[in-house]
């Protein structure tokens, strides 16, 4: 099985080869396989984090650009988890109002963090939102009396979604509270990947070949197995500058 899934500016592609013993013939089902391993509760939730940051990455590279702006709310006081839940709501109420005075629409990725009860660490917040100016910080500061509000600058490259998704779903949510739990806004952009439903070979090559006018980014892809045992490739591909600039006429 292959899957493909590229960014909205061609800029990145995200690509899985994988097998699965749905679809497999007789002699593919004599591939290779690791044992299949008991899953642990903690194993579980590790796949899972790592799906649910998958999902996010394609949405930060799909909605969120170099220059947009990235926020961490602290509170000076512990809330109780309702209420800072309630709050937070509040807040991107605020913002939301904050962005339509400037004739913008508001879309973020949120996460609250260590608001569940016996959490160490103080409770705060993380946002991706839209590029906000300089003249409209003070506004957001006061839409949040609780605490601190510090602005980052978000680079919007493959690795800087990565580490900022991983960053996201490092918590294990809590049901009760929610703690932990990625929020995103409805208005975002969503596109899945493309599959194929099977491959004529019964098994890949482990190299990972970038498509015409890409290269390979090795630190993020990686061959290892799925759940059930099987070979499973992972190939995140950028953009060469020079093919990018081409594609949009600006090179003689």
């Amino acid at each position: 099985m292959k899957s493909k899934w590229v960014s909205r500016d061609k800029k990145y592609i995200i690509e899985k080869k994988y097998h699965t013993w749905r679809y497999h013939s007789e002699k593919s089902k004599r591939e290779k396989r690791s044992p299949k391993e008991k899953v642990t509760s903690e194993k579980q939730e590790k796949r899972n984090r790592e799906l649910r940051k998958e999902k996010l990455i394609m949405l930060a590279l799909d909605n969120f650009h170099m220059g947009d702006s990235y926020l961490t709310i602290t509170c000076r006081d512990r809330l109780p988890p309702e209420v800072l839940k309630a709050e937070f709501e509040k807040f991107k109420r605020k913002l939301r109002t904050i962005f339509r005075k400037r004739g913008k629409e508001l879309k973020y990725i949120s996460v609250l963090e260590n608001a569940a009860k016996g959490k160490r660490g103080r409770p705060h917040g993380h946002i991706l939102v839209p590029g906000i100016p300089q003249e409209d910080m003070a506004a957001v500061i006061a839409a949040w009396p609780h605490g601190h509000v510090k602005f980052s600058v978000y680079k919007g490259a493959l690795s800087d979604a990565t580490n900022l998704m991983s960053y996201f779903v490092k918590e294990e949510i809590d049901r009760e509270t929610g703690s932990g739990r990625v929020m995103p806004s409805r208005n975002l952009i969503r596109r899945k990947p493309k599959k194929e439903t099977v491959t004529r070979a019964d098994s890949y090559r482990d190299n990972m070949k970038p498509p015409k006018g890409y290269h390979l980014l090795p630190h993020l892809s990686c061959n290892t197995f799925t759940e059930d045992g099987y070979p499973l490739q992972i190939a995140y591909f950028e953009r060469d500058e020079q093919f990018g600039k081409r594609r949009r006429g600006t090179v003689e």
